[in-house]
């Protein structure tokens, strides 16, 4: 442990300051649009097909069929997802490019080896991995690949935050860390191509850019805490509940407590 007279005395160094002041410069990190660079990479041809796992309104099926002249299937277990997503399809004019099937990941409505490549966001820790990648697996023709972002507990989220994020974000628990998640893609079969973390950088991107305002996130925070009886009788517990939870899914990225990794599997031949 570091006593007060070590902490003072560090304050008071040059290179303590030299230290500070050397992060308040860019590092040139990432945006999510590197998610799609790592696409990119797997050289897709026009034409094959794409399945995007979670579709919710398409923005990602969307993208890479006008992106790289791909079919798609956009796949959404949610009735509103797949209404948004058809409306989303029609307007970009890409009907007779994208299909859109109610239907989840562990039970997903194709045939063995019927896609070239999927495309996978936010989905895996809402899901049974071990069932949903074997899915995956099962669907995608050998020597296609898997793009799968997903977020994981770490080491420094305590056990009792994590069990508060996993109930109030739809999780489950056994699908919530990295050694869960590798293990059920090679269970399925993967060969891992790629592991990417890629937090906090696209959180510090966001920052710099102006797409996240984390000083109004934490605002809403403290506001939510300190007029919690309020809110709670006004719009219920659970809304209040779920809203902080998705406050602190930023923060803990920025803390490290969460750590989103990109994915690249490979399906055995």
């Amino acid at each position: 442990m570091v006593s007060v007279q070590e902490l003072y005395e560090l304050w008071a160094t040059e290179a303590y300051t030299e230290l500070k002041e050397s992060l308040e410069q860019s590092a040139q990190p990432r945006s999510t649009a590197s998610l799609l660079q790592t696409f990119a990479e797997l050289e897709p041809k026009p034409d094959q097909l794409v399945l995007d796992i979670g579709a919710r309104d398409a923005v990602g099926a969307i993208t890479l069929a006008r992106t790289h002249g791909l079919r798609a299937v956009a796949l959404d277990p949610v009735p509103l997802h797949c209404e948004r997503a058809r409306r989303a399809i029609a307007e970009a004019g890409l009907d007779d490019r994208i299909e859109v099937i109610e239907g989840a990941i562990e039970a997903v409505p194709l045939a063995d080896a019927s896609v070239d490549w999927i495309w996978c966001r936010d989905v895996l820790i809402h899901v049974d991995v071990r069932r949903g990648l074997a899915e995956c697996a099962r669907v995608l023709r050998p020597g296609g690949a898997m793009v799968a972002h997903v977020t994981l507990a770490t080491d420094r989220l305590e056990p009792r935050e994590a069990a508060e994020i996993a109930e109030l974000g739809a999780i489950v628990p056994e699908s919530f860390t990295a050694a869960r998640v590798e293990a059920a893609a090679a269970e399925a079969g993967f060969v891992t191509r790629e592991v990417d973390v890629v937090s906090p950088e696209w959180r510090e991107r966001m920052l710099e850019d102006g797409d996240w305002d984390a000083a109004a996130t934490m605002l809403a925070i403290a506001r939510l805490d300190r007029r919690r009886p309020e809110l709670v009788e006004r719009f219920g517990e659970l809304a209040v509940d779920v809203a902080r939870n998705g406050f602190l899914w930023g923060v803990n990225l920025v803390l490290g407590k969460l750590r989103s990794t990109v994915y690249v599997w490979e399906r055995r031949a």
